[in-house]
């Protein structure tokens, strides 16, 4: 059994909800436990401390299964210890499903099926992979972000003018790739592709989250 199956056991056997035990720990985000029990990650510091505490175990059980009484003194350097990651693993989304992951940020629905790619620690635990697909983000001149590239988006991150974001409009429920434009109060997502035509928005987009990385995999 790994530490996310002893988490998701522990959790299951006291009936709590992630979100249930998200206000348990002070508020965490759904993701991050989701992370944990898909062995995305795992708990350290004080959020290992607190589980173990609810879930009436220890530290060492939670990360080795073993030493299981409440009664034994937290004694385990990793317990301790404060967080050696700096990178994180992270989903890679189809299209389809970043247009819905606002509604969903649940790693859980996503399947054993998905990719997973390193991130930078500095990305939230809501932000996703995304394969570029289509070229209205080559750009002749200058940045461009040809097809195949992922990128990766953080909702946490407020978009302002000139950001490249990605984008869900009405009536589809594709997520589409572009620059976001703010000029004299409109906003328009403009591809980095002159072929390609600008696209006003008003009222009529939700922004799913800002580009903070793009990279090739080879």
């Amino acid at each position: 059994m790994t530490p996310g199956e002893r988490i998701l056991r522990k959790r299951k056997e006291q009936k709590l909800s992630i979100r249930g035990l998200c206000k348990l720990l002070g508020g965490i985000s759904p993701a991050t436990i989701s992370m944990w029990e898909q062995d995305r990650n795992k708990p350290n510091g004080e959020n290992l401390n607190n589980l173990a505490k609810l879930f009436k175990t220890t530290t060492t059980w939670i990360l080795t299964g073993k030493d299981y009484t409440a009664n034994t003194p937290l004694t385990s350097n990793v317990a301790e210890a404060p967080a050696q990651y700096n990178t994180k693993s992270l989903p890679v989304l189809s299209q389809v499903q970043a247009g819905n992951w606002a509604e969903a940020l649940d790693y859980r629905a996503l399947g054993n099926d998905i990719e997973w790619e390193d991130a930078p620690s500095r990305a939230s635990d809501n932000s996703f992979w995304l394969r570029v697909v289509g070229d209205s983000m080559t750009s002749p001149i200058g940045l461009s972000i040809p097809e195949g590239m992922l990128i990766l988006i953080d909702p946490d991150i407020a978009p302002e003018n000139g950001k490249l974001i990605v984008a869900k409009l009405d009536g589809t429920d594709e997520a589409t790739f572009k620059k976001l434009v703010i000029d004299a109060g409109m906003k328009f997502l403009k591809p980095l592709n002159p072929t390609y035509p600008t696209i006003p928005i008003n009222g009529n987009c939700q922004i799913l989250g800002v580009v903070i990385e793009a990279k090739f995999k080879l």
